[in-house]
């Protein structure tokens, strides 16, 4: 049997802590932050308060001067601009922003968000016709685009302009739209008028078309825009760096304040107050459900939940979406058995997993080549077999590109698109074989060498009596957490287990009591309650910084990451 593979713990070298000690950083916080690199006052100054102005200058994009002066004639015509967005939540809340910022000025916004199931990824001459045919002589893409030559180019022959805003990876043809807004494009050659950071996600570069209109017609924009930048930034696991660290930063201060009936109606449904949000309930409460619509149903649920105006409907699309996201975790739930039976069976694990099955939902087929991923530390791709076709979701591990991968059976494929850690596409079956024999054998080329271990990045080793009040404030400064600033991992090793409990209806977690050194902690272990060994006395614990609500004054707790018998023990 293929079981997921055990971490190996990496601890970061030794550092010096000296100047970050003379800012009062306690000495845990001060070797999380060298570790990051952030060994000096000046640099944890300027990561916590960036010195740049931002939001930056959005007409230093390529490509935005000619697509805000198309928007500025709609403008001035009165035209109606179909919005074609993707259907998660990237695309959902980068659709919600333009078609909010042209309404504001007038432009009649026609929103179109594709079936998963029925039309897949990418725009279609199908949705390019029925914009058109609704009134539409402009459509701006939100999350996609940068591939579909063939439906922009028929959109020019039916008279309509085309916008193209998309952060995935183009192809070696673009389309013949009006503008591609695109950080991967080439941009200026002069530093002015590059643009300064290049990892925003879809709804970012739909958030920075509708800044540069306003600013080009010396309107303010509406900041409540950023409370659907800040969804979709953090929905699509792009660096929470720099501008993206803007964006969420600002979206989530707006959302605690926020008027919007569909996220307060949302919150409410996920038990959530608005103003405890942070990037780790928006990932697992806010983001599943806004996303279930797209994977179980139809995507315009969630369009239209973000941007009514009425309490009733938010709430009945609020516990619509709630109904779905049980109906979606069923689902995976589903898929992964029939996924982990085939990676069981399999003699060996290679370079690549592959599953396919009539019984994998193309709405979870990511889910479950993501958690593939993780399990097995290989590059994984789950197929959704349908009649004559099969949609594909590939997820990646680092150091290997899962878009070159699919770009090198492109000529197979029917549609396809993503980024070097996501993807998806859309193959024919009979050609099905062929095209999972040559994604194996560029997988085996690339990783023949590759150590698949994966690793657990320690950010710091820290007693238990390092773990204050004051250790937890320094580290809420440094949020949002999430991708290029991910949540800190500490490690207590030696640790004395005082009690150990299983919890959950299926008795899946564990609720431990640890002590070290005079101090004792409460540690708990979601999904791990199938690891624990009775006869464990001493740990080495891996885990996160987290305050359990469920007792009396809300006290610090470790959520662990990962567990082990203490080393040398």
């Amino acid at each position: 049997m293929n079981g997921a593979v055990a971490p190996r713990w990496e601890f970061p070298p030794a550092q010096d802590i000296s100047a970050l000690l003379a800012a009062d950083a306690p000495p845990v916080v001060a070797r999380l932050l060298a570790g990051r690199g952030i060994d000096s006052e000046r640099k944890l100054r300027e990561f916590l308060h960036p010195p740049h102005r931002l939001p930056y200058d959005p007409l230093r994009l390529s490509g935005m001067d000619v697509a805000v002066q198309r928007l500025y004639r709609a403008v001035e015509r009165g035209e109606t601009a179909g919005i074609f967005g993707d259907f998660d939540v990237d695309g959902i809340t980068g659709t919600a922003i333009i078609c909010e910022g042209l309404t504001a000025l007038g432009v009649s916004a026609i929103p179109y968000l594709p079936s998963r199931t029925d039309e897949g990824h990418g725009l279609s001459t199908t949705a390019v016709d029925a914009l058109i045919n609704a009134g539409a002589s402009l459509i701006v893409t939100v999350d996609t685009g940068i591939t579909d030559a063939v439906p922009v180019a028929h959109a020019n022959s039916r008279g309509a302009d085309v916008i193209i805003t998309d952060h995935h990876v183009p192809s070696h043809e673009l389309p013949p739209a009006a503008a591609c807004i695109n950080p991967h494009l080439p941009q200026g050659e002069l530093p002015l008028f590059q643009y300064p950071f290049s990892d925003l996600c879809g709804a970012g570069i739909a958030f920075k078309l509708v800044q540069g209109l306003y600013e080009f017609l010396g309107q303010p924009w509406n900041p409540a825009l950023l409370e659907l930048a800040a969804l979709g930034t953090v929905a699509d696991l792009v660096p929470l760096l720099d501008e993206n660290r803007y964006i969420v930063s600002e979206g989530i201060r707006r959302i605690a304040e926020t008027r919007r009936p569909g996220l307060l109606a949302l919150c409410q449904t996920a038990r959530l107050s608005p103003d405890a949000l942070d990037t780790e309930a928006i990932s697992f409460q806010i983001v599943p459900r806004l996303n279930s619509a797209g994977r179980m149903g139809d995507p315009m649920d969630s369009l239209r939940l973000l941007t009514t105006a009425s309490p009733e409907e938010a709430a009945d699309l609020a516990h619509k979406l709630d109904a779905l996201n049980r109906e979606r975790r069923d689902a995976t739930s589903d898929a992964l058995e029939l996924a982990y039976a085939q990676v069981d069976a399999m003699p060996s694990l290679p370079s690549v997993l592959i599953v396919a099955d009539e019984g994998i939902l193309p709405g979870v087929a990511g889910l479950v080549a993501g958690r593939l991923s993780e399990r097995y530390q290989r590059p994984s791709v789950a197929l959704s077999l349908g009649e004559g076709y099969a949609v594909a979701s590939a997820r990646s591990i680092p150091g290997f590109s899962v878009i070159d991968a699919v770009q090198s059976v492109e000529d197979l494929l029917t549609r396809y698109g993503g980024h070097s850690q996501a993807a998806g596409f859309t193959v024919a079956r009979r050609d099905l074989d062929e095209a999972a024999l040559r994604l194996q054998s560029y997988a085996d080329e690339r990783l023949n060498t590759a150590d698949l271990t994966p690793t657990l990045r320690i950010d710091a080793e820290a007693s238990l009596n390092e773990l204050t009040r004051d250790a937890k404030e320094w580290l809420a400064a440094l949020e949002p957490f999430g991708k290029g600033n991910p949540r800190p991992v500490f490690a207590s090793t030696g640790v004395r287990v005082l009690d150990a409990q299983h919890m959950g209806y299926s008795q899946q977690h564990l609720r431990l009591r640890v002590e070290q050194g005079g101090s004792e902690m409460t540690a708990l272990a979601f999904g791990q309650g199938d690891a624990w060994e009775p006869d464990l006395a001493r740990l080495d614990l891996a885990y996160t910084l987290m305050e359990d609500t469920h007792q009396p004054g809300n006290p610090l707790a470790l959520r662990v990451t990962n567990f082990r018998p203490a080393q040398g023990a």
